[in-house]
């Protein structure tokens, strides 16, 4: 498991504009990971001007070379590119990532079946496989997705207790989203679920963590 989000987060964080020559030198050089950087700061704006057809060339370089991170910041590009083919590119991309264990391509992937896209068709089956994957490695909003269509009864048969438990560990990894969700859950079933459900699901969260 891996988590892009979390490794481009880790890099802008600590990334300083002098560094800049050094990442363009290797990049030029054929270093994959300062190609995936390099596409990220364009991608971002950070250090040089913004710039997504420059990201997309350094990307698509990393991603050459098995950068699985490069792969799932193309997917997203190809979302912001609105053409009729976006949606199918950003999913051959996120594709590749996902397979590989990347936690926010499945994400990913299971929005684009949710909303569907420029060549993708809504698919329940598929986007609940992806966001099941995508919750099982603590992934918030793939654990909230879960929760509020299980609670909703949404694709899926209703059930108070497993939709509980996705949205109280979406709340623990950080989802605000799902605070809301679960206040409305739990003013509708009152106290239905048992405090040894709630202890259990503690435990369980406990263990994972």
């Amino acid at each position: 498991m891996f988590s892009t989000a979390e490794k481009l987060q880790e890099f802008l964080s600590h990334f300083k504009k002098a560094q800049l020559e050094e990442i363009q030198l290797k990049a030029e050089d054929g270093d994959s990971e300062a190609q995936f950087h390099l596409g990220a700061l364009f991608a971002n704006g950070r250090g040089v001007e913004f710039n997504l057809d420059e990201a997309s060339q350094w990307l698509t370089k990393a991603a050459d070379q098995g950068e699985f991170s490069a792969m799932t910041l193309l997917g997203w590009i190809a979302i912001q590119q609105e053409d009729s083919e976006s949606g199918s590119r950003a999913m051959d991309w996120y594709q590749k990532a996902a397979e590989a264990g990347d936690v926010d391509a499945q994400c990913s992937i299971g929005d684009l079946h949710l909303t569907g896209g420029a060549g993708i068709e809504p698919n329940a089956k598929a986007m609940l496989y992806w966001y099941e994957q995508a919750a099982n490695q603590q992934h918030p909003k793939a654990q909230y997705q879960l929760g509020k269509m299980i609670s909703d009864g949404k694709f899926v048969t209703q059930n108070d207790e497993a939709a509980f438990r996705w949205l109280t560990l979406a709340i623990m990894n950080g989802s605000e989203p799902a605070q809301k969700e679960l206040q409305l859950l739990t003013a509708r079933v009152g106290d239905t679920l048992t405090q040894e459900f709630r202890e259990r699901m503690m435990n369980d969260f406990q263990q994972t963590h």
